[in-house]
């Protein structure tokens, strides 16, 4: 495998960026591009957790695919109200630019996205914004569905800074996201009313996040509830708490669910 950082400046947030890159060792690109993944990380981290935190590059090297992880700041990868258009730069501008540097697959199904606590969320945001250009998406203890997560945090946290954060985000209409293109099961049900495509959803909590069982649990009734479960949701828990131990050793279970399983001829170097 190859790991590289590309620094470059997009046009879609107005500034300099970076992304970690992760790409195959094989002789010869498909005839598409590389299957690739999108891995976006959590509030108080950036570009680089990923990398440092987990053996990704040993899981995509097994399953010889491209692995994206831009930087999200902290937007929960959403345009942002008073702030970076991170929704765009994830959906239409950094695909292209992956494909013409590293010969990433534009195809919806050669393409997932993921992500961990605020990315898990970012993820469903994403994916189910524009569920065009996503196969299927893994979410990791994602933190606060914007259904409910937000409102009952906001009672406790609306005197701090944190609420002047999340306004950045989402305006003057937070925490009020209900029934809005904010809320991820407002998303999902929008693409149920047109008959698809729907992404493939892979889920896991830990059972020792309590609040995020709460959170989990209302998902999954959510996505069940849908007539013949269309997006093929799945639901894990494990024992485990809101850490990268957690996500590092359930990451492949989600790959291999979206259909990222290992290559039978690979061998490692």
């Amino acid at each position: 495998m190859a790991s590289l950082t590309l620094d470059f400046f997009s046009k879609a947030l107005g500034k300099q960026t970076n992304v970690n890159v992760i790409l195959p060792d094989a002789e010869e690109v498909p005839v598409n591009g590389w299957r690739t993944i999108v891995l976006l990380h959590g509030w108080s981290e950036n570009y680089t957790s990923w990398m440092r935190n987990t053996s990704i590059e040993r899981y995509a090297m097994k399953r010889q695919i491209a692995v994206i992880m831009p930087d999200g700041g902290f937007s929960f990868y959403n345009d942002m109200a008073y702030g970076l258009k991170y929704l765009t730069y994830l959906t239409e501008e950094l695909p292209k630019t992956c494909n013409k540097y590293f010969r990433t697959s534009l195809l919806r199904e050669d393409n997932f996205i993921g992500g961990l606590s605020m990315g898990g969320c970012g993820a469903l945001t994403v994916g189910l914004t524009r569920p065009d250009l996503y196969a299927g998406l893994i979410c990791l203890s994602a933190t606060n569905f914007p259904a409910d997560g937000f409102q009952a945090q906001y009672e406790t946290l609306k005197d701090t800074e944190w609420l002047k954060s999340m306004k950045c985000i989402y305006g003057e209409i937070f925490p009020h996201l209900v029934g809005t293109d904010y809320d991820a099961y407002h998303l999902a049900g929008k693409i149920v009313s047109k008959g698809g495509p729907y992404p493939t959803i892979f889920h896991y909590m830990g059972l020792d996040e309590t609040e995020g069982m709460e959170w989990a649990r209302r998902m999954e009734s959510v996505f069940l509830g849908f007539s013949g479960n269309p997006f093929h949701y799945k639901l894990v828990t494990y024992p485990g708490i809101h850490t990268w131990d957690s996500w590092d050793a359930h990451i492949c279970e989600g790959l291999d669910y979206l259909g990222l399983a290992e290559v039978s001829d690979h061998c490692e170097r």
